[in-house]
Parts: structure tokens; C-alpha cells; sequence
């Protein structure tokens, strides 16, 4: 049987109603997600990732991001990639510097930081411990280097220490874009990430290990939503169970990204497990992650009761969104031990009338002490 040409018509008008309201049904970080394909895909915007190689740094440039709504963490456009510094060589490099930077797609006109909701630094660690025979490092905790967020736009680790890579090693680098407060106009941005690194054999530099600690709490997985209970009064509301959800050694789920009501919220969590110190380790710096409406974040040495880092983050006034989130360096270094107890405290404001979401996590750098061993041994076999 043949269809006619207004049976044809129709049919269509119905999928593309079905399909607007499917659509407008998701959760926004899911529309933008199709969103995104759909202008990547007709080639409307820019969809590929570029690199400006310098002496000491690399610059690589996200596609473009399409504001086009309010954009919670985690919400927005966004876009990850496999790069390395330079395919054409094999140096052993140092990664002293991070930064990122918002500009408007045309890559000259500077955007407030307000539009970065994060970018994620990774090694592919197979790859990477390969390199250093150190295989039995390998799967043994996510291999995030370290994160830039809203409130932080750089950090420098401190002077002669650095993450060693080779200049044709793949790095991982996720970017999401973010807005909070911008909702009459429709704007396309990119960003600019700035890697800093320092030739190996300019100057002697000792290896730092990466490690992110996150704060995470349980919630019933046949009821997420339901908050404290009886039979677990220290429960959160998850944003969503399928992102940032994780599993204590007795295979209880926890949520590190959790909605929390207006007003005045204190967390605590103990971060001693996530550690997993053996014997000592130096710690060198920290970098957090956090959300709007944070207040302070800190690492306590419980054993002690002796404050090792304390983020007191400034919030706008006249807007959403964090102004600044402190990070701590020291050359010298903190020692942290394996016989005693550590903590994350964490208090926030909600100066709203509605529920926000919250995500707090620290990424650390500590002394690598097997590490510096191989990149002198390194060294000498060069020279």
C-alpha cells in the first residue's frame, strides 16, 4: 500500500513533536549532550580540539561551546580528547603549570572564568607506568593528574617539583563549560588550556605523585531520594546515581556529587581509607574542587587535631559563583602518616531558596620518591 504524500506528513510532524518533547524532558547536562552532537555533527560549530606548542608550554584550544541555558556544574557543554604535547619527539618533560581560561569562540575576546565548570588533566596510566616499568602501579587508583574548576583559573606546583611525562604520551583532558547567571543571550566560547612544563636536564626537579580525594556519602539505592533514614542518618540526595556514584569495601553505594537545602550545611568524612598511606608521604600541594555556595574546606589530621590545609572560598556577592578557592603549596611539605586518622570538613551556605548541588574534592600532590630515582636514572643514561 502506498502512503500518500500528507500520510507521510504526518507521520513526520508526530516524530518531530515526540522528539521535541522527549527532548525537553531531559535533565539539561543530557540535552546538551545531544545538543552538542547535533551541531558537531552539521559542522554549525567548531568541533575539534588545537594545539600551540611554545618552548615551555602548550596551549590546546576546546571546540566550540554553544551558551544556551543555565548550566550547573556539571550541566554544560563539553568535550574531552586524547592529546599529546608532541607526537614528534620523545622528551621527558616536567608539568609545573595549570590553566584555563574562557574566551569567546572568536580566541582573542577574554570571558569571565565564570564559564568553566572544570578542566580534568589524566594520564593514561597503563601507558604511563609502562614507560617506567612500574607496572604494579597500574589500576591501582584513577589516574587523574589534577583539576582546574570554577574559582580556581591556575596553580603552579612549587619550585623543583613537577609531574614527569613524555612529550608524545597521551594526556586525557575533559572540558565542561558552566553558567550560572547569564539567561538573555545565546553565546559560543572555547577554552584555552595551558599546560607549563620544563625540559628534563634544565634545571633538577623531583617527581609528585597525583591523587584526588573526594568527599562522598551513602544513600539507599532502592530509594535515592529519599535522604537520611533511620538506618542511615549520615545519607545525602544524589544528584543522579548513574555519574559519581562509588562503593565502600563492603559494596555500600556513595555519592560524591549530593543536592543540599537552603542554608547553612557542615559535612565531615573521613578521607584515611582514600589515602592509603604506607609508612609517610610529603604532601606538596592541593588543588580543590568545589561548587558554588562552598564556604571552607579542610584537611584535618584528627590524630593531632592540627588543620594541614584550610580553603576558604569567596563566593560573588551580585552573582553565582565562586570568586576564589585558594590552594595550598610547600616546597618544604607536610608530613602525613600512615598510623594516623584524616579528615575533610566541609561547610557551605545556601543562600538560595531552592536546593544546590555540591561536589568537594581535593587534588593532591605528594613526594614520589621511586619515581625520582627512574627519571635521574633517566638523566644519566641521556647524557
Amino acid at each position: 500500500m502506498k502512503l500518500s504524500f500528507k500520510s507521510i506528513s504526518i507521520f513526520l510532524f508526530i516524530v518531530a513533536v515526540g522528539g521535541i518533547i522527549y527532548f525537553f524532558n531531559l535533565k539539561t547536562r543530557h540535552q546538551e549532550l545531544i545538543k552538542s552532537k547535533f551541531l558537531y555533527g552539521l559542522n554549525i560549530v567548531d568541533s575539534e580540539w588545537d594545539k600551540e606548542l611554545y618552548e615551555n608550554k602548550v596551549v590546546f584550544t576546546t571546540p566550540t561551546f554553544v551558551i544556551s541555558n543555565l548550566y550547573k556544574s556539571m550541566e554544560g557543554p563539553k568535550s574531552d580528547q586524547y592529546l599529546a604535547i608532541d607526537n614528534s619527539s620523545e622528551e621527558l618533560l616536567w608539568l609545573t603549570s595549570f590553566k584555563t581560561e574562557a574566551f569567546l569562540s572568536d580566541e582573542s575576546t577574554r570571558m569571565p572564568n565564570d564559564f568553566v565548570c572544570h578542566t580534568n588533566f589524566e594520564y593514561r596510566d597503563a601507558e604511563h607506568y609502562n614507560r617506567w616499568n612500574l607496572t604494579e602501579r597500574i589500576n591501582k587508583q584513577y589516574p587523574r593528574i589534577t583539576s582546574i574548576s570554577n574559582g580556581i583559573e591556575a596553580f603552579e606546583l612549587p619550585e623543583g617539583f613537577g609531574f614527569p611525562v613524555f612529550s608524545n604520551e597521551r594526556i586525557f583532558l575533559n572540558a565542561q563549560a558552566l553558567n550560572h547567571n547569564v539567561t538573555d543571550s545565546i553565546f559560543n566560547i572555547k577554552h584555552k588550556i595551558e599546560i607549563g612544563f620544563i625540559k628534563h636536564g634544565e634545571k633538577p626537579l623531583k617527581a609528585l605523585q597525583p591523587k584526588t580525594l573526594y568527599m562522598m556519602f551513602p544513600f539507599d539505592m532502592d530509594n535515592p531520594f529519599v535522604g537520611p533514614t533511620d538506618k542511615l542518618p549520615n545519607a545525602c540526595i544524589p544528584v543522579e546515581t548513574k555519574n559519581h556514584t562509588y562503593y565502600d569495601d563492603k559494596g555500600n553505594p556513595l555519592s560524591g556529587h549530593w543536592l543540599f537545602s537552603p542554608g547553612r550545611h557542615h559535612y565531615t568524612f573521613n578521607a584515611t581509607q582514600q589515602l592509603s598511606i604506607k609508612d609517610s608521604i610529603r604532601l606538596h600541594q592541593i588543588t580543590s574542587h568545589l561548587h558554588p555556595f562552598a564556604e571552607r574546606l579542610q584537611l584535618v589530621d584528627k590524630t593531632t587535631n592540627t588543620v594541614i590545609y584550610n580553603c576558604e572560598s569567596e563566593n560573588f556577592e551580585e552573582k553565582i559563583g565562586l570568586k576564589s578557592t585558594p590552594t595550598f603549596t610547600s616546597t618544604e611539605g607536610v608530613w602525613l602518616y600512615e598510623n594516623r586518622e584524616y579528615e575533610m570538613t566541609l561547610k557551605v551556605n545556601n543562600t538560595t531558596d531552592t536546593d544546590q548541588e555540591m561536589m568537594a574534592s581535593m587534588a593532591i600532590f605528594y613526594n614520589d620518591e621511586e619515581m625520582t630515582k627512574k627519571t635521574s636514572a633517566y638523566k644519566s643514561i641521556e647524557q
